[in-house]
């Protein structure tokens, strides 16, 4: 089995260890000068890039105006996003951007004209090979947590009968359709992966929608939830989630790598998770931000400075107040030649 420390190479980039920070938003940050993304977005992944991350996957980015350089894609925003794919490039770490499709809350996906799917397929194209030409390696469909592309793959939700619903191929044809404009638009070495959920709404159909995807040329599953929260049960002698068990579930049945996560926060869980071959990558979100150097700390077998699992999350209000975060030593301010902002 491999070790938490080995590489792993997806589409020529060498993903230096197998702790990924994964995409968490932030809440509480703003941009500069009305902008989405800022200077606090470009300290905060170059902290975590500098603290060893392997993989970082840039919190969830709504293609809206991306044609336009409206929304999150104004010329600020896009200078923000450029500086943090460099800075992680400058330690070493493999970027990706997650791409999400409007909101989940205002979107009929049924009462969608094919002409509004074909539109909503061409902002991800369009985002897709935006991120590639700000420096970023790859990007990540947001086909989970009830967002608009979740809707389209779950079974219960979808409810179109025409060439965008009903049977399992159709369903991801929201994704599938356009992965081939996008290799030709951003080349082989460019990483497109799916976060999705293992039930939509059962476990047979997100089955069969990670094969589909697999077989479409998929690059990498990053398993989270689709419109639930999972509930199990699990094998009594699993020792981590329901929804880190839906990466198991699926890595026995792909050969793509699968991400793993869900209250990973120890160096034990960590090694564990990735020595077990319960997944191809640990999956660190609350962990990452009570700990910026967790992925160093772990791979160097030091003390990792661990989140305190508090029953209401500072992440949803300011990750920044976290009280974990008292124990840490003050910054230094200091920043290598090779980071910008």
């Amino acid at each position: 089995m491999p070790d938490i420390n080995d590489s792993l190479v997806i589409r020529g980039h060498r993903i230096k260890n197998r702790i990924a920070m994964l995409p968490m938003m932030t809440f509480s940050f703003r941009g500069d000068n009305g902008n989405y993304f800022g200077t606090q977005h470009i300290e905060h992944y170059t902290e975590r890039a500098k603290g060893g991350a392997g993989l970082i996957i840039v919190q969830s980015t709504n293609v809206v105006g991306v044609s336009t350089a409206t929304g999150m894609w104004t010329p600020g925003s896009m200078d923000a996003l450029a500086k943090i794919a460099a800075n992680a490039a400058a330690y070493d770490a493999t970027v990706m951007l997650q791409l999400s499709c409007r909101n989940r809350e205002d979107i009929d996906i049924n009462a969608l004209t094919t002409n509004d799917i074909h539109e909503m397929q061409k902002e991800m194209k369009h985002a897709a090979a935006k991120a590639h030409d700000l420096g970023f390696h790859g990007v990540e469909f947001h086909c989970a947590h009830g967002f608009t592309q979740c809707r389209f793959l779950d079974a219960a939700q979808n409810r179109r009968t025409d060439a965008f619903g009903a049977s399992a191929i159709n369903r991801a044809k929201i994704v599938t359709d356009i992965l081939p404009d996008i290799r030709r638009d951003t080349g082989n070495s460019f990483i497109i992966a799916v976060r999705m959920g293992e039930y939509a709404p059962t476990r047979k159909d997100g089955l069969e929608l990670a094969k589909i995807f697999e077989a479409a040329g998929i690059d990498m599953l990053d398993v989270s939830f689709g419109m639930h929260m999972p509930e199990g049960p699990v094998p009594e002698d699993f020792p981590f989630s329901p929804v880190t068990h839906s990466a198991y579930v699926f890595k026995q049945e792909l050969t793509l790598p699968v991400i793993g996560l869900y209250e990973i926060r120890t160096e034990e869980q960590a090694r564990l998770l990735i020595s077990s071959g319960y997944a191809d990558i640990a999956g660190i979100g609350r962990g990452m931000f009570a700990d910026p150097h967790f992925a160093n700390h772990v791979l160097n077998s030091e003390a990792v400075n661990t989140c305190f699992t508090c029953k209401e999350c500072s992440w949803f209000t300011d990750h920044t107040k976290c009280p974990a975060q008292k124990r840490l030593a003050p910054k230094t301010g200091k920043r290598t030649p090779k980071e910008t902002l």
